[in-house]
């Protein structure tokens, strides 16, 4: 028996699933390779947010980091000397500090992710008191607005031809008793809103999708058109879902206009809510992220007829005359 006998194989990395930031998903019919996977739909809405504001609540979040667990990072950094303290290594203690100061925040959202689409598929309330009482209140308020989910909808991968592809995972759709109409849900956890902009990009994309991934996520999955999606063939009512029409409510900020619906659930326990936000509107987000990533490729680039900079040549002339 050899050494390497008593040891079992490293797991591989997922064929399919998001790595490095990236979507790993073979292309849909007719698309070329992507060797470096997919850009996610809410990486591609961030692309142009307002710089001041984020840059102030990175630096929030740095501090705040710093001070978690009794300051142990802050302890950490402190003794590696000056001489060690490279850029890179000062970058990578920003990012831990940021993550011990959301880390909290953000798993009471997975948690409530896990929620709904536990709800959807097997129909059955799960988590503590408090995240049930709020899941009722959620279906509370889809039936006091006439929605309900559609069956075989809740977490599906999407693929959208934007910005040569970008994907991402919408959480439900729902169909309006009163009208008829079929719109996108997503589930949304943070404490408050203090910008619709990306959020509508994001649901634009969900929204208009090209291609919904059907089956196991791996080689036993398929692409299809989104909108003959073989979960549309699970029945609620008559309706035939055939495409995404639901109009904002009369009274509302989008009256009238194609919206999707946000499921407001904070994860401090607050009051569920539903918003409604303007497709027309996410659109132009979209469409404006996909140039700012596009022009932000190009700014990078260093290859020739490509990139936008670079050293001054010698005029050709003057270096014979020379």
């Amino acid at each position: 028996m050899s050494d390497l006998d008593l040891f079992d194989d490293a797991p591989e990395d997922p064929v399919y699933g998001v790595r490095a930031g990236r979507y790993r998903f073979p292309p849909p019919p007719g698309v070329p390779e992507s060797p470096n996977g997919w850009m996610r739909m809410s990486n591609l809405v961030g692309a142009f947010s307002d710089q001041r504001a984020l840059q102030l609540w990175l630096e929030k979040r740095t501090l705040l980091g710093l001070l978690a667990d009794d300051g142990v990072i802050f302890d950490e950094l402190a003794a590696i000397p000056d001489g060690r303290l490279t850029d890179d290594l000062i970058k990578e203690f920003a990012e831990l500090a940021r993550t011990a100061a959301g880390a909290v925040g953000a798993r009471h959202g997975t948690a409530r992710h896990a929620m709904l689409e536990h709800y959807l598929n097997t129909g059955e309330v799960a988590g503590h008191r408090r995240m049930a009482l709020q899941m009722d209140q959620l279906l509370e308020e889809m039936d006091q607005h006439d929605l309900e989910f559609i069956p075989g909808w809740s977490e599906r991968v999407v693929w959208h031809p934007i910005a040569g592809g970008t994907m991402g995972r919408l959480d439900a759709r729902v169909l309006c008793r009163r009208t008829g109409q079929i719109g996108v849900l997503d589930l949304k956890t943070q404490r408050r809103f203090w910008t619709y902009q990306e959020i509508a990009g994001q649901q634009c994309g969900y929204d208009s999708a090209a291609w919904v991934w059907e089956g196991p996520e791996g080689p036993g999955g398929r692409w299809v058109p989104y909108q003959q999606s073989a979960a549309h063939a699970v029945p609620i009512s008559a309706q035939a879902y055939d495409q995404n029409n639901l109009i904002g409510r009369d009274g509302g900020m989008c009256a009238g206009k194609r919206v999707a619906i946000l499921a407001h659930m904070p994860s401090d326990g607050g009051r569920v809510q539903l918003h409604e936000v303007d497709l027309e509107y996410g659109a132009q987000v979209l469409s404006l992220a996909a140039q700012v990533v596009n022009l932000r490729s190009r700014g990078k680039s260093v290859t020739q007829g490509r990139g936008v900079g670079g050293l001054r040549p010698l005029d050709s002339l003057a270096i014979v005359e020379a």
